[in-house]
This record gives C-alpha cells, structure tokens and sequence, in this order.
C-alpha cells in the first residue's frame, strides 16, 4: 500500500459528506412520507450502514485491493538522472540535501489531519469509556431490603439470577446499562431515595432490555465508526436516531408488564432527568440527549406509539434498495480513486548510480513483437530536442520536451505497467513529479516534471490511455512534458522511434 494522494482524499471526502447527507436527508423524508414510527431502530440503522459502509470499503478496496492482483518489481528499473536537463545537478543536489527539508504535500496533509482527527475522536471515545469504567468501580451492591417495595426488589432479584448486578453510585448519574467487563445496572442514589417502587421497577425494565437487545455493544461498535469518520456531521444525527428508537423499544419494554405505568413512567424519567442535569454523564451511558428526543419519549410513555411500525415487505424492499445505493457508491468511489492513487512517495529503494539494467515485463511469446509508440500528447509541439546543448544547459538534453497547457493530458504511447510514480524520484529533485512506464523488451519511458500522476505503481496502462497532466514541476522554466526513452537501459532520441 502506498500514501494516497489528493485525489484519493477529495473522492473519499466528498464520497463521505455526500453519502451522509443523502442518507440523512433521504431518510427523514422518507421517514415522514410512510409515517414511520420513530422506534423503527432498523430503518434508522440501515441509513447509518448506508452512511457509512460505502466509503470505508470502498477506501480499503482502492488501498489494498490491487496489491494482490498485480506483481510489483522489486526496484525502480529506470537509471537514475545523473545529468539533469537544466543547471548545474550536482549543486542542486547540494543545495537540496542542505536545506533538508521541503513543504509536504497536499495529500501528506490532508492525511495527517484525517489521521490527527480520528486520534482525537478515538481518544474521546477511549477517555469516556475509562470514565464510565472508573464509575462503576466506585459503586456499591445493593441490598435487597434498600429497595423501596416488593416490585423493585423482584427485579432486581430476577436480574441477578440472571447473571445482572444493580449497583448504587454516588454521582448524580442517570440509570445506565453496560455490558463490559460484566452486565450490570447502575442507580444513582439519589433515583433510589426520590423514586417509588413502580418506577424503579420500570427503571430497571428499561435498563435491562438494553442489555437483552446488546445495545451497549452496539452503541460502542457504532462510536469507533463515527470516530473513523469523524469530518462527517451525518452520522451523530443519524445516530442519535439510532439511540432514539433503541430508547423507544426499551421503553415500550419496560411498560409491556405494567400497561397503565406510563404516567408515573413519565414522571420518573423527568425527575431522573433533573437530578442528573449537573453531572457529566458518561459517554457510554444509554441516554437520548436532545430535547426533541426528550419530548418524544415522555410522548410514547403517555399516549403510546400511534405510528405504523416498519412492515416486512417495506423492510425487505428498503434494504434491497439500500444495498443497490450502497454497491454503486461504493463502486463509484473506487473506481474513482483508483487512477488518483498515484503513490506521493516511491517506496521502492534508492538505487545506486551505476544501476542501467531494464526489468523488462514477461514476455508476451516466444517471438518479440515489435513495439509502435505514438506521440504522449494529442497535439505535440516540440520544444526542445534530444541532445541539444545551447542556452541554459550544461550537458547534453536527454530527453524530447513538448510545450503545452498546465493540466494537458498526458497519454501512454505504448502499452505497459507503471514502475514509479512519485514526487520524490531517486536523485532527481529538479525533475519533479515523475511517471515511468515499463513496456518490455528492454523499452521504458519517463514522464517529468508532471503536474500530477493518475496512475499507480504496479498498474497495467494501455496505449492512448491517461496516466498523468502536464505541469512545472521540478527546475522548469515554465510548464512542458520531458520524455524520456530507454533501450536496454541507454537513453535514446525519443523523436526517432515517435510518429
């Protein structure tokens, strides 16, 4: 795998933001034109995956997927640039090796704060669930007569039977659940000398019934995610509404057994609410956050769902949907990347000044086919030709270089595979962004001073086929493409074998 470049951050990036907002904005939409009900956790967790599966896997294929199916040479097989085509190289070298550094690339930077980022989010997630860890060591077992009545104390008896603790904390925390490293239930101390015995029942109903569905888990497999994906504002509020229908369901859970307790269930919850205003509630705690949440719940706990819950056949027909959506994002940002993928630095090693021997591709036969180059641009206007020694240099041109437009395509003129691609060619500073092709039977070409490379290492390339843009890069005296061509490892005069 080698370092992404520009174009692989804004195609993923932009793939990301754009795979969000359509979730989320086709969703809501969708959501209120069935009139789905908001305890509908599955629709809601089909749109978050939608959100968020396309771009990771559609990233990892364009990072790793190719390693596999192509064979990389073992080394850059082009000899090295000894004698630059413009200045004195040996004191630009110089020059280069003194200062010791040069500014990073766009695509270096963008990958350091994607990655500075996701440290940030990981860091946040980690820091809250020590927290909630550090909170529930400080708890304490309670007793069966410190409930307050026969209800409570029978849950929580059934609980722990069934391997669940009630614990009692100090802090004024809301009623949570987790699941690691044990199942357990945590009061505040305050719930338990406020609340009455019917309410902490239903408490206790509701906490459990996270801990049946495993939505701690859940909730914690969804942060690491969110944290990958950090730059994406869609997924907090597509996970919130996740939690929203996970705290619905629950409810309606704890109320199933006691089907005229959403009164007092109300009451209990806005007083649990306001004990624990003051406190940091810990991230992994189970709680909707948001005031349009809020008034949700309180709304289903006194009048129920009135809403139609999501339908077999809907389901099936949206996930169907989902997956095609989500398959041709996927597919699309790829296959975009793709040629973008051009490595910012070669991770082949520096080869020695006497290195001139060809790794030419496997043959195609027993008898060698002649190879027709054609031109690598479409209107090529020469400028400087091979072996010319006037004006500014001061040895021999080795190359052909075409005068055109920043931004020109560049074309292969033959087909071949892509044995560098990189910003930072072996001793050759001043040649800048560097592209060189291995056609076989000795052949190779290179293409300098490149505004930026669209193919990668290892990456089969075919005849008329783009594979970089011109540019002035490198000690150029304005924008053109050097090609360079080799037989054998001699450079030869590439306007004799071009049409």
């Amino acid at each position: 795998m080698t370092l992404p470049t520009l174009g692989f951050w804004v195609v993923h990036g932009a793939g990301a933001l754009a795979g969000g907002w359509l979730a989320w904005a086709a969703g809501q939409r969708l959501h209120r034109r069935l009139g789905l009900s908001h305890a509908a956790q599955g629709y809601w967790m089909g749109l978050w995956l939608l959100a968020v599966m396309p771009v990771l896997l559609s990233a990892v294929l364009a990072l790793w997927a190719p390693a596999p199916l192509v064979s990389l040479p073992t080394a850059l097989s082009m000899p090295l640039p000894l004698a630059l085509d413009l200045g004195n190289p040996g004191a630009t070298d110089r020059t280069v090796m003194a200062s010791g550094w040069t500014r990073p690339a766009t695509a270096t930077l963008l990958a350091a704060l994607y990655l500075i980022g996701v440290g940030v989010a990981l860091l946040r997630v980690l820091l809250g669930t020590r927290a909630t860890g550090r909170l529930c060591r400080a708890t304490t077992l309670i007793a069966p007569e410190a409930w307050p009545g026969p209800r409570s104390r029978a849950s929580a008896l059934r609980l722990q039977s069934a391997g669940i603790a009630c614990r009692l904390s100090t802090l004024p925390v809301s009623p949570f659940a987790v699941r690691w490293p044990r199942p357990l239930i945590v009061l505040p101390a305050s719930a338990l000398q406020a609340l009455d015995d019917r309410a902490l029942c239903l408490i206790l109903g509701h906490e459990a019934a996270h801990l049946m569905r495993c939505d701690p888990q859940r909730a914690g497999l969804m942060a690491v995610f969110n944290a990958l994906l950090w730059f994406n504002p869609f997924l907090a509020r597509i996970g919130a509404r996740v939690q929203l229908a996970a705290e619905l369901r629950c409810d309606a859970h704890a109320l199933a057994g006691d089907a005229h307790g959403g009164r007092e269930f109300a009451a209990a919850y806005v007083r649990t609410l306001r004990l624990s205003t003051a406190a940091h509630r810990p991230s992994t705690a189970l709680t909707h956050r948001d005031l349009a949440g809020h008034e949700i719940r309180i709304r289903h706990m006194l009048h129920g769902d009135a809403a139609r819950p999501l339908s077999g056949s809907r389901g099936a027909m949206l996930l169907g949907s989902a997956l095609i959506i989500g398959c041709a994002l996927m597919v699309m940002q790829a296959s975009t990347a793709r040629p973008l993928q051009g490595p910012a630095a070669s991770s082949a090693p520096a080869l020695s000044s006497t290195t001139h021997a060809a790794l030419p591709l496997p043959p195609m036969g027993n008898t060698p086919i002649e190879i027709l180059f054609q031109a690598p641009l479409v209107t090529p206007r020469i400028t400087g030709r091979f072996g010319d020694t006037g004006s500014i240099r001061q040895r021999p041109h080795r190359g052909t270089d075409f005068g055109a437009r920043p931004g020109t395509p560049v074309l292969a003129p033959a087909d071949g595979r892509v044995v560098a691609a990189t910003t930072a060619y072996p001793d050759g500073p001043q040649y800048g962004t560097v592209v060189v092709i291995d056609h076989g039977q000795g052949w190779q070409t290179l293409y300098a001073h490149l505004q930026s490379a669209d193919v990668a290492v290892g990456q089969q390339v075919h005849a008329g086929e783009q594979i970089a843009r011109v540019g002035s890069t490198g000690r150029v005296t304005g924008p053109h493409l050097h090609l360079e061509m080799l037989r054998n490892g001699e450079r030869v005069d590439p306007q004799a074998h071009l049409p």
